[in-house]
């Protein structure tokens, strides 16, 4: 089969090198391509260059059934010695759940780890079919690579379309050390160069006829020349007719490799057709089915199996999945893995067996579960509490079906899958409160409504449900229901009720000593200060919340911590320590969890704000990738937005706003005074006054008198310059009746002198004084952009009183140090503002003192196309093709030193740090074609 290797020299060369490099650095690549483009060929004959020179290779595979095996995807050997550290481990050892996923993380990874001799690869083939634990391994692995001695290297099928599979697949390709390796067709003269290859009197004309049905994929190609050319051009149709050579029983012998994970044995090929030795030889005699005594027996290729799958009727695959249950079922011993029981537990459910199906999947659940395979551990506790019936109490091992639910959500959940665990437990929880297990599945669903399905009413009427569910006298459940209450409470500025539900949470988990609910009430009890103004309070409150999460190991908790406590940080004005709880968070969130939790979003959001107050605008644009959602809105794009106006830069403005009106709500009234912020300060941008004054007065009726009321300055200071801009009075006086405790905090007195200064300018008696005020507040603030809008307009004002001494003088002062903050923030369109005032007064202003900043507008494409000379392109296309820079040197005419330079300049302008890694960028961009050297 080399002649698949065929046009795939760059690609190989990329491999190649990645590998070679791994005593210096780790790697992970990701081969895609459709079904039959060579992603198999390709990986596996480079890692047959390796064997036995120092390279070690842990080989694993997904299948189309493998979903709901844990682990599945990494191979045996991994999988089993994972169930191995689990029984040497004593029982009861992770204070939480995030705990136990993260030691098997840690686990899995280890064994990845060889000596300072050693490189080690870890091959995983057909990720697209990966369970969610092999998923959440390898994005760990990826995200955290060691310094060296490690290549990932993944193979995905393009044709892929589950929505969660390919979002993993993006958020994979975002990661840096990750290379993206698609493989193309073939042209017809690689086409060519193939077909002769094997079948070296292949002429010219079945080349083409084979190269027209095949369109340049290698597998067709290879399938057409030795069969039939008449056969339909799709790979699908061509294997059909390749089955229906066959057999029935052959058939089935087909289609059971693909039915199981791992490869098949002799054993399961025999049992798959109830011992008809006859038709397993006739699948393997065709080529359809290789057969391999030590690596064991899979289809030629994986599509092979699909199709034969396919073709079986219901009873047929039924009948077949049967055997092969009763086959591994056999086979089970104490200490079977926990992939090994999801695999009977599978074959048992297709095989429409309830009884065997529900019990083997109690089995694989527990398993699963103990070996902190959340996700799969919760997908067959759904199985079964679907398939419960009450005669299965007879066990006394069984559980209650609501019971079984709940555990599946509360899984489920925790491993992120938040819309499958409120799905599970919408059609679960019964309509009557008779049912065991019904006021813990009630809980659960409360909460998950208000987080994930935004419906506060159905939360609220479960969480009362629940109430009136709880025994007299109760604590722990209480306190439980009592917080609940308080969370679903808190993000509706009712600030007063959050308080009455924390502090009997407090009261019943003190007594009933739940550590864990005590955390969380002191938190909303924090929270609830910091919006009062009793930010010391807040702080205590919030920082023992942070103290028993870390303690429990609870991600949740804290990441809500987090969230308060950088919020009352800012309160404080100490953007340094709400970016250093930020930053600490996030690792230790990520040493929990494999995905970022949603709520890291708003702690971010608030990093971002704060960072954007004190005039470090470039650091704020740096977190660009940090709380943000693999898809969807992410909370801090308005403060981006904000930080993107104020450089000039509208349209990037626009972009990161869109869609973020759908989060403002009028009952949460701190989204709304976001989304009014922001979308105000644009519409004074584009010269639309009158729609920013709309924008600010409606947010202000809806944050008037309520918590959020107190930070609302900023929203009062755009909504004043609106009225002004738009000579409106009433709007303007409407704006301070609504807001009257938006002049509160840190910033009240700048406030204040603001709200003075626009009553100046709005009844045409422009006043300095208030402005030269608000400047020296802002400036002890260290709120630089506000102090140079305060100086500007403390400037006009004096201007306009010119004929009073010294008036020009200080305009041209305040013009001046107002023009050197813009410059150094960047803030284009305020240092227009200023040189226009400057020109119209015929004020100097000394340009020189600082650069100018150039601010590029956001580009369509996320890697744009670096700029390189034809020579460049030329030394990149033979540094992709694997040529060191003697060999480039003896084909461009050039001395190696020369060509060494050549390369430095590719590497810089590419931003990478190795040749393999430009190599691949060239691959990527299309860029290594060009190896012919100059005429």
């Amino acid at each position: 089969m080399a002649g698949l290797l065929v046009g795939r020299g760059v690609e190989a060369a990329v491999l190649r090198g990645l590998i070679t490099e791994l005593p210096e650095r780790s790697a992970a690549v990701v081969v895609r391509g459709e079904a039959g483009i060579g992603k198999t060929m390709l990986v596996q004959s480079v890692l047959d260059e390796y064997a036995g020179d120092g390279v070690r290779v842990f080989r694993g595979a997904c299948a189309p059934m493998s979903g709901a095996i844990a682990y599945g995807g990494l191979g045996a050997t991994m999988a089993a010695a994972l169930s191995q550290s689990t029984e040497s481990t004593a029982g009861g050892r992770f204070p939480s759940a995030a705990a136990g996923r993260a030691w098997a993380m840690a686990t899995l990874g280890g064994m990845l780890v060889g000596d300072a001799a050693q490189s080690t690869v870890l091959l995983v083939e057909d990720v697209h079919w990966a369970d969610w634990s092999t998923l959440d391994f390898l994005a760990h692995e990826t995200r955290g690579l060691p310094e060296r001695g490690l290549l990932v290297l993944l193979t995905w099928r393009d044709e892929a379309t589950d929505h969660e599979q390919l979002t993993w697949l993006g958020e994979v390709l975002r990661t840096p050390a990750v290379v993206d390796l698609p493989l193309r067709r073939l042209t017809e003269q690689e086409t060519s160069q193939q077909l002769r290859g094997l079948q070296p009197d292949c002429t010219a004309e079945a080349v083409a006829t084979v190269y027209r049905r095949s369109a340049g994929n290698p597998y067709l190609s290879v399938e057409l020349i030795r069969g039939d050319l008449t056969v339909p051009a799709s790979l699908r149709q061509l294997l059909l007719a390749r089955l229906q050579a066959l057999s029935m029983p052959a058939r089935v012998v087909v289609a059971a490799t693909g039915a199981m994970v791992r490869a098949l044995d002799d054993e399961d090929l025999l049992a798959a057709v109830d011992g008809a030795a006859d038709a397993v030889r006739e699948a393997c005699d065709s080529g359809l089915v290789i057969r391999d005594p030590a690596a064991g027996c899979a289809a030629r290729h994986p599509v092979i199996a699909e199709v034969a799958y396919d073709q079986l009727l219901s009873s047929e695959r039924r009948d077949l999945h049967a055997r092969l249950a009763k086959q591994l079922a056999g086979r089970v011993v104490s200490d079977t893995s926990a992939s090994q029981l999801a695999e009977v537990a599978e074959q048992y459910r297709r095989a429409s067996d309830r009884d065997a199906a529900f019990s083997w999947a109690l089995r694989a659940a527990r398993a699963a579960e103990k070996d902190c395979a959340f996700a799969e551990a919760g997908h067959w506790f759904s199985v079964a509490s679907s398939l419960w019936r009450p005669s299965d109490l007879a066990d006394d091992q069984t559980s209650q079906r609501l019971v079984l639910a709940e555990r599946a959500a509360s899984l489920l959940g925790g491993a992120g899958q938040h819309v499958e665990a409120l799905g599970l437990l919408e059609a679960a929880v019964p309509g009557g409160d008779g049912e065991v297990g019904t006021l813990e599945a009630l809980l659960m669903r409360g909460m998950l409504r208000a987080h994930f399905a935004d419906d506060l009413a159905g939360a609220m009427a479960d969480v009362e449900r629940a109430r009136r569910l709880v025994p007299t006298g109760d604590d722990r459940m209480l306190g439980r229901v009592c917080v609940a209450r308080a969370m679903l409470l808190a993000p509706y500025s009712r600030s007063a009720e959050v308080a009455v539900a924390a502090r009997m949470a407090l009261e019943h988990a003190t007594r009933a000593d739940d550590i864990r609910t005590i955390g969380q009430a002191r938190a909303w009890l924090g929270s609830v200060a910091a919006n009062e103004g009793r930010i010391e309070d807040a702080l205590d409150e919030v920082g023992a919340a942070l103290t028993i999460a870390r303690d429990l190991a609870e991600p949740e908790d804290m990441a809500w911590a987090g969230m308060m406590l950088t919020y009352a940080h800012g309160l404080r004005g100490d953007t340094d320590e709400v970016v250093a709880i930020a930053n600490t968070i996030q690792a230790e969130l990520r040493r929990l969890m494999v995905n970022e939790h949603w709520v890291e979003g708003i702690i971010e959001s608030n990093a971002v704000y704060n960072l954007y107050m004190v005039g470090r605008w470039d650091e704020a644009l740096s977190r660009d990738d940090r709380g943000r959602p693999p898809s969807g809105l992410a909370f801090k794009d308005s403060q981006l937005a904000l930080i993107h106006m104020a450089r000039g830069n509208l349209q990037t403005a626009v972009e990161l706003m869109r869609g973020q009106e759908l989060l403002a709500v009028d009952d949460q009234p701190l989204e709304k005074l976001d989304y009014a912020e922001s979308q105000a300060q644009l519409r004074l941008l584009q010269q639309r006054p009158r729609e920013a004054l709309a924008l600010a007065l409606d947010a202000a009726e809806v944050t008037h008198d309520t918590e959020e009321e107190p930070p609302s300055g900023e929203l009062l200071r755009i909504g004043l310059e609106a009225a002004v801009a738009s000579h409106s009075p009433d709007g303007f006086e409407r704006l301070v009746t609504l807001l009257p405790r938006a002049v509160s905090g840190v910033d009240a007195a700048a406030l204040a002198a603001i709200v003075d200064g626009e009553r100046s300018r709005i009844r045409g008696t422009p006043d300095p004084t208030p402005w030269l005020t608000a400047a020296q507040e802002w400036a002890s603030l260290g709120r630089p952009y506000w102090e140079a809008q305060a100086r500007l307009r403390a400037a006009e004002a004096l201007l306009a009183h010119r004929g009073q001494p010294g008036a020009r003088g200080r305009a041209t002062a305040e013009l001046e140090a107002a023009r050197q903050i813009a410059e150094r923030l960047g803030a284009a369109p305020l240092l227009g503002q200023i040189q226009g005032l400057a020109k119209i007064a015929r004020i100097h202003l000394d340009d020189s003192v600082t650069k100018h900043h150039e601010h590029r507008a956001a580009t369509t494409d996320p890697y744009p196309h670096p700029p390189l000379t034809e020579r460049e392109r030329q030394v990149l296309a033979l540094v992709a093709a694997g040529r060191t820079n003697r060999e480039i040197g003896a084909v461009l005419y050039m001395s190696p030193k020369t060509a060494s330079v050549h390369v430095t300049h590719i590497l810089e302008k590419f931003g990478v740090q190795s040749r393999v890694q430009a190599a691949a960028e060239a691959v990527r961009l299309g860029l290594a074609d060009n190896t012919q050297p100059p005429a």
